[in-house]
């Protein structure tokens, strides 16, 4: 049975499950090359999922949708009939948000507001495919749900700039069921949260004022926040306050308030200021507000998901936290993850919340599967350099151990922002500079330092990592503290605070990428190498063979790396 899940908001996308197994993912800014592409129905994304698993539109059993936006010949009626009827007779159709018009409605029932058979006729499914829908933040809930084994005393939440009505969700898993503690289906209609309470938002509009691109750059304010002083910190965190019962609630009663509030605190202040302030703020308010969940629910584990949680050093503070035991982060943590959590809610009506094959995930490959020949391939015939070795790992360990900077292009991209092994640019970490090097190359502006990879053997002796984050790791979602003897050994992937976001490689999941770091430590005895995403400054990781010999020939690195060789540029197609 084929399970496909679609979001198409901003950082749209698509994945396919087959049965209970997730077989296919695709962001779509990696197939149209428009960062965080999305707001549209007709995804490219789409056809990748189902490419990859080999099969056709007509072949999909089920689609589970987000209640996103969807064309107005979908929907049976509109309530703004006239001004649409007007704006497709002038040619100005937009998408219409089907869970806005359910609020405007006021249905809860999404084939009344849907013509389903609409859906399927412009997606080409069959008369019979089910069509579904999940709340926003249950759908991110649900990703961290699935991929842990946690059996008892639990709690998942979500958080982010908003979506259904809701900014943030809390549920508790006793073993038995997932109750929602915060954030239900209610939002939708009658019961709206804040948004004058949204950290989301908050760090979205400090981002604007800083000059950066909101739902894009928050990651840059979170590396600048080491460089600044939380001056207003505590300004905002009086502004938002954790209820007794586990809410967030602000005396700011809309966005508005709350973007006006932070221009006012803000003006003046340098924009490292105002990142350490944002990023302070965060902190104090998710830690209390954690805090308070676990003293009304007894919990040792935590799941994160939202894209409020795809800033690192937050989900430390939370791993830190006196009785927690284990935190999770969601890999595709941000809207590109809520097609997995749809699938999700279709999988557990169907086979109960606890027959879902509820287990760890061991890697997030789940793009469209490349060979090393299509790369050499394409390579011979552009006329770069070739060097074909048995001993591929060592061979690229010689040339990053000598000062170059090599880019894997290994099988398939990976689900979520982060590069893990398959599309990642590598260099040694021993000289700090290397950040400002690459970065250059690269034409980007980064405050973080670059991100290390290390060893199963090795984790523990450099980083602070024990059972409470070492599953996060496996994911590069979590910061972690560096080792006071390693951190000269390693600059170039330690911040300023001393720590790094490190990811442990296993190499029955990537073995390239495994015994690169394998051969180069028995070269250089250190023990991590720099990983950083394979893509220049505002592009999408690379995903085809022609996007990275296209970097290459741009100079963005000096060599590929595959299974069968290395691919070096040459006078007549370098840049």
């Amino acid at each position: 049975m084929y399970i496909l899940g679609v979001h198409t908001g901003h950082d749209a996308g698509a994945c396919l499950f087959n049965g209970l197994e997730l077989i296919a993912f695709c962001k779509e800014e990696r197939v149209s090359r428009i960062k965080n592409d999305g707001g549209f129905f007709n995804l490219q994304s789409i056809d990748e999922v189902l490419k990859i698993a080999g099969i056709s539109r007509g072949e999909v059993d089920a689609v589970a949708f987000t209640r996103m936006g969807f064309p107005l010949d979908c929907f049976k009626q509109t309530s703004r009939p006239v001004k649409d009827l007007v704006r497709k007779a002038l040619g100005k159709q937009r998408s219409r948000l089907l869970a806005s018009e359910m609020r405007k409605q006021q249905c809860s029932a999404e084939e009344k507001v849907l013509n389903y058979s609409t859906v399927r006729k412009l997606m080409g499914l069959r008369g019979d495919c089910e069509v579904v829908f999940t709340n926003h933040h249950y759908a991110h809930v649900l990703g961290s749900f699935k991929y842990t084994d946690w059996k008892t005393d639990s709690l998942y939440i979500s958080c982010d700039g908003g979506g259904d009505g809701a900014h943030y969700s809390v549920y508790y898993y006793d073993g038995d069921s997932l109750e929602c503690l915060y954030g239900s289906d209610e939002t939708l209609m009658s019961k709206q949260q804040n948004p004058g309470a949204s950290i989301g938002l908050a760090y979205a509009y400090a981002t604007k004022y800083t000059g950066f691109q909101p739902n894009r750059h928050e990651g840059k304010l979170t590396g600048l926040a080491a460089f600044g002083t939380p001056v207003v910190a505590d300004q905002i965190v009086g502004a938002i306050r954790v209820t007794e019962k586990g809410w967030l609630d602000s005396s700011l009663h809309s966005g508005g308030e709350l973007k006006q509030f932070l221009e006012g605190i803000f003006e003046g202040l340098s924009r490292e200021d105002v990142a350490a302030s944002i990023q302070t703020a965060s902190e104090k308010i998710i830690v209390n507000w954690v805090k308070q969940l676990i003293s009304i629910k007894t919990v040792s584990y935590i799941g994160l998901s939202g894209g409020v949680f795809s800033n690192v050093k937050l989900n430390q503070c939370i791993a830190e936290l006196e009785g927690v035991r284990e935190v999770f982060v969601f890999p595709a943590m941000g809207d590109e993850g809520l097609p997995v959590g749809n699938c999700i809610d279709y999988l557990i009506n169907k086979y109960g919340l606890n027959n879902i094959n509820r287990e760890r995930i061991d890697h997030v490959y789940l793009g469209w599967a490349y060979k090393s020949k299509d790369l050499m391939s394409l390579a011979e015939t552009l006329g770069f350099n070739i060097e074909r070795s048995e001993s591929v790992a060592k061979k690229a360990a010689e040339q990053l151990a000598g000062g170059k900077v090599g880019a894997t292009f290994y099988s398939a991209m990976e689900m979520g922002p982060r590069a893990l092994g398959a599309r990642s640019i590598l260099a040694s970490p021993e000289k700090r500079d290397i950040n400002d090097s690459i970065n250059a190359r690269l034409e980007r502006t980064e405050f973080m330092p670059f991100a290390p990879y290390v060893l199963p053997e090795d984790a523990e002796k450099v980083f602070d990592i024990d059972d409470t984050n070492r599953y996060a790791c496996g994911f590069m979602t979590i910061t972690t503290n560096v080792k006071e003897k390693y951190r000269d050994q390693i600059a170039a992937v330690v911040h300023v605070d001393g720590t790094a976001r490190p990811q442990i490689v296993e190499r029955k999941n990537n073995w390239l990428y495994y015994d690169i770091l394998k051969e180069f430590k028995e070269l250089t005895d250190i023990p991590c190498l720099v990983n950083t995403s394979f893509n220049a400054h505002e592009e999408p990781i690379i995903n085809t063979p022609g996007e990275a010999l296209t970097a290459l020939k741009d100079n963005r690195v000096d060599f590929l790396i595959c299974e069968e060789g290395l691919v070096y540029c040459n006078e007549n197609n370098a840049a």
